[in-house]
């Protein structure tokens, strides 16, 4: 065994001097954040598909959610969600519109408001817009904490009382964009798993991408 003994001193030394390059710097990590930001702000359209759950404690929902964004305005679209069956919200300047599952429609001048009459929970449907592409939303709530990976994608966000964890992100138009994220304040829990992105260069439909 002492004739191996140079040759394991070797090799960890050969160890030692090929540990990991450090992490990138905070001013790093925000620099290319606020790149990220102000390319996604450019982005004229934007839409999602994916799977929405809200767990309010003893009640709860699920289903789908397609999501499309023009700037000016927003379209959500459910199916089976959220307990309340199909129904669309079409948010516009100054008014937001709900169509149930029965035709009916509920108008209001918030959005966040809407739901919360409809659903009876307090969701951030304003502060989601921002969210779900993996960005602080702006106003005058300020992140009260957030944790930066390396890419400069958002690994934690805390906003306006909510905790945001970004559990997964795919590549699209040449962008990270969340395919993972779970938002939880006080008893209600919101879990949006996207499966497709849309727009960007092409304004083309991504599949399941890298996480």
């Amino acid at each position: 065994m002492i004739r191996w003994a140079p040759l394991l001193l070797a090799a960890t030394l050969l160890g030692a001097c090929a540990a990991p390059a450090p992490m990138t710097s905070t001013g790093e990590r925000e620099a290319a954040y606020a790149e990220r930001s102000e390319q996604l702000a450019s982005w004229e359209r934007w839409g999602l598909t994916g799977r929405l759950g809200v767990d309010g404690g003893e009640e709860g929902g699920s289903g789908r959610l397609d999501w499309n964004d023009s700037g000016e305005a927003s379209s959500l679209q459910f199916r089976g969600a959220l307990g309340q069956g199909a129904w669309r919200l079409d948010i516009s300047p100054g008014i937001t519109r709900l169509e149930r599952s029965d035709g009916s429609i509920a108008e209001a001048a918030d959005v966040d408001r809407l739901v919360w009459e409809e659903t009876g929970w307090t969701l951030p449907v304003t502060a989601l817009e921002w969210w779900v592409r993996g960005l602080a939303a702006p106003g005058r709530q300020a992140p009260e904490r957030m944790e930066l990976n390396p890419d400069g994608t958002i690994a934690l966000l805390e906003q306006a009382g909510w905790r945001i964890t970004f559990e997964r992100y795919m590549d699209w138009a040449d962008q990270s964009l969340p395919s993972r994220l779970e938002a939880v304040r006080d008893q209600l829990t919101v879990k949006l798993a996207v499966s497709r992105w849309r727009g960007g260069p092409g304004d083309v439909v991504a599949g399941p991408g890298s996480g």
